[in-house]
């Protein structure tokens, strides 16, 4: 899998895919969301808001969670708001996360 992987990221550079894609650092909607980690939010999540590439800083993690004052949540929206000018935050969870079962 791996090779097959590196052989599209190879043809992607090449044909300048990227190009599409690119953005500054500073979210363009001064947004920033906590969310699960849930390979069915990938492309669900910012289809349903409405964000596309550039819009916000997304933070996923198992169950969408923050768990410690001083954890890499917390340092990650720290540096949103303080370096990035982040002015709203979302938490937001989803239906039958699988998180909820590893309590």
């Amino acid at each position: 899998m791996i090779e097959d992987l590196l052989r599209y990221n190879e043809e992607f550079v090449k044909n300048k895919g990227y190009e599409p894609y690119q953005t500054s650092k500073y979210p363009d909607r001064r947004l920033a969301i906590v969310t699960c980690m849930d390979t069915r939010l990938i492309e669900l999540l910012p289809a349903a808001l409405g964000i596309k590439n550039g819009d916000a800083k997304i933070i996923k993690n198992a169950g969408g969670v923050i768990t410690h004052p001083f954890g890499s949540v917390v340092r990650s929206l720290l540096i949103a708001i303080y370096e990035l000018g982040v002015e709203e935050i979302l938490v937001i969870g989803h239906t039958d996360c699988g998180v909820q079962h590893m309590d």
